[in-house]
């Protein structure tokens, strides 16, 4: 077809309709769900095995809010917390993080963290602000999702390299978990627990010690209660021992190791070791040889403990282990038992049989007057000690045997020994007549005031008077006739040379020389008795009869 131009018509242009577009406002909700997704798979990615822990009471845990940490990193969080079916305990579902899968085996430890006063010290004091969380400490082991938790947290809680052993002692005293134990005064570990022994007889305790000090202990080494103050009061002054000022509240336990056994192997881990009672227990526990003996004292043995110490010459031998008392039904006789512990290794025995036993030993020394006798140990508290001695006085004595147990012979004690003199003085006093000798004596005093009012008396003191000047003569006397005589000692001396030995004159000069002498003697002994008893002019020389 043309048009009237005679050109070609125009052909008419499609038009093209475009389809509907999808409303913006459709992508906030699947962005919504995209991000959703996102986090789901996440979450799900990251999320943990579920595990249930057992506790005695559920105080401070929330579901969904109470976490479970391991060095302050959250590893999980409780779900829920619900009771058993007894009411025994409560049953807490905990879900953990994918981190946490690997640490959860037999060995690992959860327990309630919250603050609390010890005799360790303080702990948990950051569950003030932050509030109460479920503590965790990975443990070796198989893998496992059921727990029982600790009813007390651990006092290591983390897993630190190092070993723990095993003390074996007779009773606790003021050790506590927590406490530390000290290597040469240094805090190198911590007792991690105790129990009482499955006997009754004693407890063990755990301690653990980091490495590397761990090597430190020994085969050898000893370990002692540190716990307190040691006070000993000796020759040197008072001396005081304390590992620490921590040691005297929360107690503590120390060891040490001989030098010479240093170079041994470290000790494995859990291997055990007494635990003495303190450091003087150490140097004790060397004497390992025992000789129990019976003693049989007849006074009182008050201050008398278990424990005191047996002494010779003032060094310590031995150690009372009982006393006992024992009464004779038929007789009412009274014996008092002692039962020592003898240390031979404290006593070295010069001179004597190498092959000798203790017992032996002990024969001879009683036979040559070994006894033993209550002494004073302390003047304040009344204690009593056994002294060991030799009483060579004594009667002699053998060793018996009563019991499985040599007797050895005792002595009264020195207290005893004046009780038993003073007594026998006072039976003695108690039987002299007193009242005749108290008669007698009255008669005489009477006697003696009548002579001492007589007017004879009165005249011959004062004749007396007159006494002076004539021993006053007779020392003069006395005095001149010294000289006489070493007058003629000079002239016998210078006559020597002339006279012979066997002349008259020399004889003559000789005894007259010795007369001399033997009168001024007599003279000057009567001035001098005179000077002593002028009252011997009156009534005369008194002889060894008079009273």
């Amino acid at each position: 077809m043309a048009d009237e131009a005679g050109g070609q018509a125009s052909l008419p242009e499609a038009a093209i309709e475009r389809g509907r577009r999808l409303p913006v406002v459709w992508l906030i909700p699947i962005v919504a769900a995209l991000a959703a997704a996102w986090l789901a798979y996440t979450t799900y990615s990251q999320t943990g095995p579920t595990i249930t822990i057992t506790f005695e009471t559920a105080k401070g845990l929330e579901p969904g809010k109470t976490p479970i940490k391991y060095r302050d990193v959250t590893m999980g969080v409780v779900k829920t917390v619900e009771l058993s079916e007894d009411l025994s305990h409560v049953i807490v579902t905990a879900q953990m993080t994918r981190n946490a899968a690997p640490q959860l085996r037999e060995g690992t430890s959860f327990w309630v963290e919250r603050a609390q006063l010890t005799a360790a010290g303080v702990s948990g004091l950051g569950t003030l602000l932050s509030g109460v969380y479920i503590g965790v400490r990975p443990g070796p082991g198989a893998a496992k999702r059921t727990f029982d938790g600790l009813k007390q947290p651990p006092i290591i809680e983390l897993a630190i390299p190092g070993k723990t052993f095993r003390l074996h002692a007779k009773r606790l005293g003021s050790i506590s978990s927590g406490s530390p134990v000290y290597f040469r005064g240094i805090p190198v570990g911590e007792v991690v627990g105790y129990a009482l022994d499955g006997d009754g007889n004693g407890v063990t305790i755990s301690v653990f010690v980091a490495s590397p000090h761990d090597v430190l202990v020994r085969n050898r080494s000893r370990f002692w209660n540190a716990s307190g103050v040691d006070l000993s009061l000796g020759a040197s002054g008072l001396q005081v021992r304390t590992e620490s000022l921590a040691s005297i509240v929360e107690g503590g336990v120390a060891f040490d190791t001989p030098v010479d056994a240093t170079s041994a192997e470290p000790s494995a881990d859990g291997a055990e070791f007494p635990l003495y009672p303190s450091y003087e227990g150490v140097e004790e526990a060397q004497y390992t040889e025992k000789l129990p003996a019976l003693l049989y004292f007849e006074g009182s043995v008050a201050g008398l403990e278990p424990g005191a110490p047996v002494l010779l010459r003032g060094i310590t031998v031995g150690v009372v282990r009982g006393v006992r008392l024992e009464i004779d039904a038929k007789t009412s006789t009274i014996r008092i038992p002692v039962i020592v512990d003898l240390e031979p290794q404290r006593v070295t025995i010069l001179g004597g049989d190498p092959q000798a036993s203790p017992e032996q030993k002990v024969k001879r020394l009683v036979e040559r007057g070994l006894r033993a006798q209550l002494g004073a140990g302390n003047l304040l508290t009344g204690a009593l000690v056994v002294n060991l001695d030799f009483f060579p006085n004594e009667p002699p004595a053998q060793v018996t045997v009563e019991d499985g147990y040599p007797v050895i012979p005792t002595v009264p004690s020195q207290v005893e020994q004046i009780v038993n003199k003073a007594t026998i003085f006072i039976d003695q006093l108690a039987k002299a007549p007193i009242a005749e000798l108290v008669t007698d004596l009255r008669s005489a005093i009477q006697d003696a005031d009548k002579v001492l009012s007589s007017k004879g008396l009165h005249q011959g003191v004062e004749g007396l008077r007159d006494v002076g000047p004539l021993i006053d003569s007779l020392k003069q006397t006395a005095e001149t006739a010294r000289g006489t005589l070493a007058q003629a000692e000079t002239t016998l001396k210078t006559a020597d040379g002339t006279i012979g030995p066997d002349s008259v004159l020399r004889y003559d000069l000789a005894r007259m020389i010795k007369e001399l002498t033997d009168t001024a003697r007599s003279l000057r002994i009567l001035a001098d008795y005179l000077e002593n008893n002028p009252n011997a002019l009156i009534f005369g020389k008194k002889t060894q009869g008079d009273k």
